[in-house]
C-alpha cells in the first residue's frame, strides 16, 4: 500500500476518475449525521482563510483516508481507481463542490472555472461517463449524473419536482447550496461574495485534507476492504455481502459484471415504494421490526434465505460471516446464487409487504400481527415449490394448519420461545420428504405429532377454554387481538354482503368500557371467577378477553362512549358497517355483564374454529369406554368392581329420554356416550357413576376427556350430562358453563394409554351435588341444571 496526503483540491485537480464498484452500497450519508459535521469543518476551515491575512490558514484539517485500488488507464480515457474505502465521502465532496460551483456561476464568480475543473475531466467528452470525477456506483449513478451535471438548483428542483421523498444525493446538493450561500452573502451582505467563495476554495486548497491510500499489486482488496468497513456509516451485513460476491465476479474473467448486477440485484436498489415509511422510499432499505430488532428489509431477506439454505439456527449479527463460510462451502456458480436470490426475494417480498387476499397473503398479514418471524425461511421455501411438488390446493391446506397452530398457541398463550428451532426442524423434514409425499401431509403430522408445551398444537377444547377466559387484548400490541377480529369478520362476510375492503386502521374496541362506571356495568357473582380471583380481578380479565372487543375505526372508537351500554350501542349501530357489529343493530342487549361476555365468546368462537381448524389425525383420542369412571390396568388388578353393563345402560337411558324432552328434539347415538339431534346442532355427552361409598369425600367419579370435548365443540348447544347409579336424576351442565371450569380441575395421563383426562369429582351439600374444583379449593354447585326422567320431572327452565 502506498499512502500520500493529499488536498481535497489536489486530489480533484488531477485527471482521474474514482470509480465505485457496482458491488457497493448506494449513497447513504444524511444531514444530521454527516453533511452538518462536514459543512463545520468547511466552514471553520473558509473562515480561517477569509480572515488570514495571506489567505493561508495556520492550520489543517484531517477529514479521513480514502482507499484506491491500483490506478489504471484503459485507451484514451484518463486513469481510473476503484474506491475500495470511502466512497461516501467522496461523494459527498463532488455535491458540495458542485453546489459552490453552480453558486459561482450564478455570481458570476472569477473562481468558477476553477471549480468546475475540480468537477470534470476536461479530457473527456463532456456529460460522458468519463467526464465526471467520482462515478458512484450503479444504483446512484442516474440521480449523480441529473444532480452534478444540472448546473443550478432549478434544473435540479425541475428534474424531481416536489416529491415527498427527495434522492438523498439531491438532498445533499440542496443542502450544501443553502450553506454555501449563506456564507457567501454573510447574513444578507453581498459586497464581498467573491471573497468569501474564495475562501472556500482556499480551505479546499490549503486547509482540507485527506489519507489517500492506493494498493499495490498482491494486496487483498476485499480484506483491506472488510478491515475498514467500520470507518464512517456502519456497513449493514448486505453490504458486506454484495460487495463480497461482486468482487469475486469482478475477478472471474468470463462474467460480465455490469449485467450481472442489472439481471439479478439492481431491483434491490432501485425497487421504490408509494409511500416513504420513516423518510425511506427503497423498498428494500426500509426497516421492519421483528422480535426485538429493527433490521432493513434486504438484510433481514438475506438472514431468512440463508437459514432456509442451512437448517441452522444463527444469529444475525453473524451473517456476513455465516452467509461467507456457506459460500464457500456451496459450489454452485455466482450467478446461479444471485439468481436463486433474486428468485427467493420475490417469495420474502410477499411475506413483509403482502398485497392481495390469496391464503399466502392472508397469513402473511396475520404472522406480521403475531411477530412470528421465524417460521419465514420455512415458508419461503414451500411458496417458491413448483405446483407438481405443491398444488395451489395442497399449499392452502398446509397454511391453514400451519396458521392454525400459530394462532391456537397464541391465543392459548404458550410459549414462543422455541420456535426458532422448531421450524428449522420442520424445514429440514419438509426438505427430506421423498417425491411422492404429500408436503401438506407432512406438515399437518409434524404439526399434530408435537405434545411438548413448547409445540403441542393446542386441541379444540384448549382452544375453547382459552378463547373464553384468557386476555387477547394487550395495550402495547393491539394488532394481535384486531387480527383474531379480522379475521373473524372476513368469516361472517357471505356473498349476500357487499365487497368491502377493511381499512388498515380499525381499532380495538371494549364493549364493556375499560373504564365504565359500576353503575352501570354492576360486577357479576363469582361464578365465573378462576381460582382466588376476587370479582375486580374476574372482571379485569373478561375485559380483555375476545367475547368483549370489537373493531371500528379510530374516529368512531374515539366517540364511543363509557357510559351506559345502550348509548355505545346506539353510536355503533348509527356508523358501524361491520358484520361483526351486526347483532347490535337486530336484538341489541339492554346490559353488557360478565356473563354476556362469555355468550358473546362462545359465538365468536363457533366462527374461530372454522377459520383455525386442527388436524382430524389428532392421537391420543379417547374411546368411550374410559369415560365412565373407567379405572387404569393397575386399579383393577387390585379387585376393583365394575357395575353392572346393563344396570349402566338403562341409566343412560333414562337420562337420555328426559334430555330429549328437555331440548325437544330426538337424540341420535354416535357412540355409546355421545348423542345428537339430526342436523348437529345439539349434542349431549353422557357418563354415569356408581356412588363409591368409600369416599365420603366426594362419593361420585368421572374421567372426562379432551375427545368429549371436542366432540361437544361443534354443536351449537352442548351438555355434559352426569348420571348416578343410586339416583333418579341427572345434570346437565352446558358447555359453555363446563369449559370455564376446565382449567380447576386436576388432570392425569394414565400410564398404560397414554391418554388424559380430568377427574370430576361430585361431592353432597346440604343444598345438592356440587362439583369440586381441585385447584381453587371451591365447589361448583350442578343443582341448577338438574334433569328429572321420572314422571314428575321438573318443569322449570334450566340456567
Amino acid at each position: 500500500m502506498k499512502p500520500d496526503k493529499l488536498t481535497i483540491h489536489d486530489l480533484f485537480q488531477r485527471e482521474r476518475r474514482y470509480v465505485v464498484p457496482l458491488y457497493q452500497r448506494a449513497y447513504v450519508w444524511t444531514r444530521q449525521l454527516q453533511w452538518e459535521p462536514l459543512w463545520e469543518d468547511i466552514e471553520r476551515q473558509a473562515e480561517a482563510c477569509f480572515n488570514a491575512p495571506n489567505h493561508t490558514p495556520t492550520r489543517s484539517h484531517f477529514l479521513g483516508a480514502i482507499v484506491l485500488n491500483v490506478s489504471r488507464i484503459v485507451g484514451s480515457g484518463v486513469a481510473r481507481s476503484e474506491v475500495i474505502d470511502g466512497q461516501q465521502r467522496l461523494t459527498t465532496l463532488q455535491l458540495f463542490i458542485a453546489a459552490l460551483r453552480d453558486y459561482a456561476v450564478s455570481i458570476d464568480s472569477a473562481y468558477a472555472a476553477r471549480l468546475r475543473r475540480l468537477t470534470v475531466n476536461e479530457d473527456e467528452k463532456p456529460s460522458s461517463e468519463g467526464a465526471f470525477k467520482v462515478w458512484p456506483t450503479n444504483a446512484d449513478r442516474a440521480v449523480f449524473r441529473q444532480v452534478v451535471g444540472a448546473g443550478s438548483i432549478e434544473e435540479v428542483e425541475r428534474a424531481y419536482g416536489p416529491k415527498d421523498v427527495q434522492p438523498r444525493m439531491k438532498q445533499a446538493y440542496g443542502y450544501f447550496l443553502d450553506q454555501v450561500r449563506a456564507f457567501a452573502e454573510n447574513q444578507g451582505a453581498v459586497s464581498a461574495r467573491d471573497d468569501r467563495v474564495f475562501a472556500l476554495l482556499q480551505a479546499l486548497r490549503t486547509a482540507l485534507q485527506v489519507v489517500v491510500i492506493e494498493l499495490e499489486d498482491g494486496d487483498d482488496p476485499q480484506v483491506i476492504f472488510e478491515t475498514l468497513n467500520a470507518r464512517g456509516q456502519p456497513l449493514l451485513p448486505s453490504d458486506l455481502i454484495r460487495n463480497y460476491l461482486f468482487m469475486r465476479a469482478n475477478y472471474d474473467g468470463e462474467l460480465d459484471v455490469d449485467e450481472l448486477y442489472d439481471s439479478y440485484w439492481r431491483p434491490f436498489d432501485d425497487r421504490r415504494t408509494e409511500v416513504a415509511v420513516g423518510g425511506e422510499d427503497r423498498f428494500w432499505h426500509i426497516e421492519e421490526r421483528q422480535g426485538r430488532l429493527t433490521r432493513p428489509r434486504i438484510d433481514l431477506f438475506l438472514f431468512h434465505y440463508l437459514v432456509m439454505q442451512t437448517e441452522s439456527d444463527f444469529t444475525i449479527g453473524s451473517l456476513f460471516r455465516e452467509f461467507r463460510d456457506w459460500r464457500d462451502r456451496t459450489p454452485d456458480s455466482i450467478e446461479t446464487l444471485l439468481a436463486d436470490l433474486r428468485r427467493y426475494s420475490e417469495v420474502f417480498s410477499g411475506l413483509i409487504a403482502p398485497t392481495g387476499t390469496d391464503r399466502p397473503a392472508v397469513l402473511a398479514r396475520r404472522l406480521q400481527a403475531m411477530d412470528t418471524s421465524t417460521v419465514y425461511p420455512f415458508l419461503m421455501y414451500v411458496l417458491a415449490q413448483p405446483t407438481e411438488r405443491l398444488s395451489a390446493t395442497d399449499r392452502d391446506r398446509l397454511l391453514v394448519n400451519l396458521e392454525s397452530w400459530l394462532v391456537r398457541r397464541f391465543v392459548c398463550q404458550l410459549t414462543n420461545k422455541n420456535y426458532n428451532r422448531f421450524f428449522v426442524s420442520l424445514l429440514t423434514k419438509v426438505k427430506r420428504a421423498s417425491a411422492g409425499d404429500n408436503l401438506a401431509d407432512v406438515v399437518r403430522d409434524e404439526l399434530a405429532r408435537a405434545h411438548d408445551v413448547t409445540t403441542a398444537w393446542p386441541t379444540d377444547w384448549a382452544f375453547r377454554s382459552a378463547w373464553l377466559t384468557k386476555p387477547v387484548y394487550s395495550k402495547s400490541r393491539p394488532d394481535r387481538a384486531a387480527m383474531l377480529l379480522r379475521a373473524i369478520e372476513a368469516k361472517l362476510r357471505t356473498r349476500r354482503n357487499e365487497a368491502v375492503t377493511l381499512p388498515p386502521t380499525l381499532s380495538v374496541e371494549h364493549l364493556m368500557p375499560q373504564r365504565g362506571s359500576r353503575s352501570d356495568y354492576p360486577l357479576a357473582t363469582d361464578e365465573l371467577a378462576i381460582g382466588d380471583e376476587t370479582p375486580d380481578q374476574c372482571r379485569e380479565r373478561l375485559l380483555h378477553t375476545v367475547g368483549n372487543l370489537t373493531l371500528l375505526t379510530c374516529e368512531l372508537n374515539a366517540s364511543a362512549s363509557n357510559g351506559p351500554f345502550p348509548a355505545k350501542v346506539e353510536k355503533i349501530v348509527a356508523d358501524s358497517d361491520l358484520r361483526l357489529n351486526a347483532w347490535l343493530r337486530t336484538d341489541p342487549p339492554g346490559a353488557w355483564l360478565d356473563d354476556a361476555i362469555v355468550a358473546r365468546g362462545e359465538r365468536l368462537f363457533a366462527q374461530a374454529i372454522e377459520i383455525w381448524p386442527r388436524s382430524p389425525n389428532d392421537t391420543g383420542i379417547v374411546e368411550d369406554g374410559d369415560v365412565e369412571a373407567a379405572p387404569s390396568t393397575a386399579t383393577i388388578n387390585s379387585g376393583w368392581q365394575f357395575t353392572d353393563r346393563v344396570v349402566l345402560a338403562t341409566k343412560r337411558k333414562s337420562l337420555l329420554e328426559a334430555m330429549s324432552i328437555e331440548l325437544g328434539t330426538p337424540l341420535i347415538a354416535d357412540t355409546v356416550g355421545k348423542h345428537r339431534s339430526a342436523d348437529g346442532s345439539q349434542r349431549v355427552a353422557v357418563a354415569i357413576s356408581k356412588r363409591y361409598d368409600g369416599r365420603a369425600d366426594y362419593p361420585y367419579w368421572y374421567g372426562y376427556h379432551p375427545d368429549w370435548q371436542e366432540y361437544l365443540v361443534a354443536a351449537i348447544n352442548g351438555h355434559l350430562l352426569l348420571g348416578m347409579v343410586d339416583r333418579d336424576e341427572g345434570y346437565a351442565l352446558p358447555f359453555s358453563v363446563l369449559t370455564p371450569l376446565l382449567p380447576l380441575l386436576n388432570t392425569t395421563t394414565r400410564p398404560d394409554t397414554g391418554r388424559l383426562h380430568w377427574h370430576m369429582h361430585v361431592v353432597e351439600q346440604t343444598d345438592g351435588l356440587a362439583l369440586l374444583l381441585h385447584k381453587s379449593g371451591k365447589k361448583f354447585s350442578i343443582t341448577p341444571y338438574i334433569i328429572q326422567p321420572s314422571k314428575n320431572r321438573s318443569s322449570k327452565t334450566r340456567p
